[in-house]
């Protein structure tokens, strides 16, 4: 008989177990639909703390709706026992892909990589910084050999810039082989370490080899790594994602561009011409396949929670707090009217359901329109493809497996090297350097006159 937890979450088996708790498959019965239940493993304070703030993600600016992001729905506790409860995804993690696939082409690698930027800024702008970007924590929707659909997850170290950090001074979150420089040594830069992880993401599904088994130099400079792997490349997208993981991997938190604008310089892939592009470094095609397994007979229902979350099998009604707010205070108009799903709609049109038994290819992986790209060019020594028209050249056969980015959006900003504002905290920068150096000359020049009058 399946463990029930807090009269809601019905545990039916085991999927997989980690250092902060065990995955399992469930039904949510609130819905009678099934989901994926994170039961925590320790159950000190932080612990608690950590899969509560988790929670607190999917709830801010209804992140959970966002095709890239895969926060909890909700969660419950019952005695000692508190567990986070969301979407199953049965494609199985990046890095799953990466043992069982090997390396991955540059073109995919670049679509993927352009998939977790668009997740990232939506959180960033959110306030949120996830903390702990890593393969492990991409999941994959089980599109089969169409366009693969990636999904951010595990938020249990992420921080919201009005969090008080709950970390200790000199303590360093995070995976290694993902931290950002700055943060290794105990400097934190909001978004730009998840910049830096993501780009370390793409290296990882470029090459995926043991960061101890790469040469001294690359363990401390990844751009060295990124040059060498895809510079002799003849993947038509291999030259510009060259350029912006180079960008990404700047030591300079400040110099490198944010999730949105390195999204925005990746080019879309064509998702009619996936067969050209979606494949494996080998040349062989790129599969994702159901990766969980049939749930014993008569277990659980046949409706699942899909990526959206509860939306996409009822229109939401109003939240429980919502109901009791509304019922303490007689002022308020009240919400016991069913409210429209914010996301339903939205992601059930954008991706695909997790319980499709045939592959579909999600349309979210279909570009939307897009936003005007930020403005850049390449750094020292690479130079960025750029067309007749300003449009990036990703090809010299006639058909391009890429969709163009806006035309003159990869065009000069002040300074033809670097975007508007980079420029601009670059010359914030020289401008205080100059003067740090003035002060210092006007105490050298006092010291001195100081020595020569006690001589005298």
């Amino acid at each position: 008989m399946a463990d029930v937890i807090a009269g809601r979450i019905a545990l039916i088996d085991p999927l997989a177990r980690g250092a902060s708790g065990s995955l399992w498959r469930a039904v949510d019965r609130r819905y009678e639909a099934v989901c994926a239940a994170k039961v925590m493993l320790q159950r000190d304070g932080a612990e608690v703390l950590r899969f509560v703030r988790e929670q607190t993600v999917g709830g801010a600016q209804d992140l959970g709706s966002h095709p890239h992001l895969l926060p909890p729905y909700t969660w419950v506790a019952e005695d000692d026992t508190i567990v986070l409860v969301m979407p199953l995804i049965h494609g199985g993690t990046v890095a799953d892909a990466l043992r069982e696939q090997g390396a991955l082409s540059p073109a995919l690698v670049a679509h993927l990589l352009r998939q977790l930027l668009d997740g990232l800024a939506a959180l960033h702008a959110a306030g949120w910084v996830h903390r702990d970007v890593k393969p492990a924590n991409l999941l994959l929707q089980p599109t089969g050999e169409a366009v693969p659909h990636l999904l951010l997850a595990d938020f249990g170290i992420a921080l919201h810039e009005q969090d008080i950090r709950l970390t200790d001074t000199g303590m360093v979150a995070g995976t290694p082989g993902f931290i950002a420089p700055e943060v290794r040594i105990g400097e934190g830069s909001g978004g730009s370490q998840d910049v830096w992880a993501a780009a370390a993401c793409a290296l990882e599904a470029l090459e995926p080899v043991r960061p101890a088994d790469l040469p001294e130099q690359e363990q401390k400079d990844p751009a060295l790594r990124a040059r060498r792997v895809l510079a002799p490349s003849s993947d038509p997208a291999a030259r510009s994602l060259m350029w912006v993981l180079l960008r990404m991997l700047d030591p300079d938190p400040l110099m490198r561009p944010s999730a949105a604008e390195a999204r925005d310089l990746l080019p879309p892939a064509n998702p009619s011409m996936s067969a050209s592009w979606s494949r494996r470094a080998d040349g062989e095609l790129f599969v994702v396949r159901d990766r969980i397994p049939a749930p014993p007979p008569g277990s659980v229902p046949a409706a699942e929670v899909g990526a959206d979350g509860p939306g996409s099998i009822t229109p939401a009604a109003p939240g429980l707090h919502e109901r009791i707010t509304a019922q303490s205070d007689p002022t308020r108009v009240s919400t016991s009217a069913p409210r429209q799903s914010p996301s339903g709609a939205a992601r059930s049109a954008s991706a695909p359901s997790p319980v499709a038994t045939t592959p579909q290819t999600p349309q979210s992986a279909a570009p939307a329109p897009e936003q005007a790209p930020a403005r850049g060019a390449s750094p020292a020594g690479v130079a960025a493809p750029v067309g007749a028209a300003g449009s990036v050249a990703y090809s010299p056969t006639p058909v391009s497996p890429f969709l163009p980015l806006e035309p003159g959006s990869l065009g000069p900003a002040t300074d033809p090297t670097v975007p508007r504002e980079v420029a601009r905290r670059r010359a914030v920068r020289t401008a205080l350097g100059s003067l740090m150096l003035l002060g210092s000359a006007v105490c050298l020049v006092g010291a001195g006159t100081l020595a020569v009058l006690a001589l005298g």
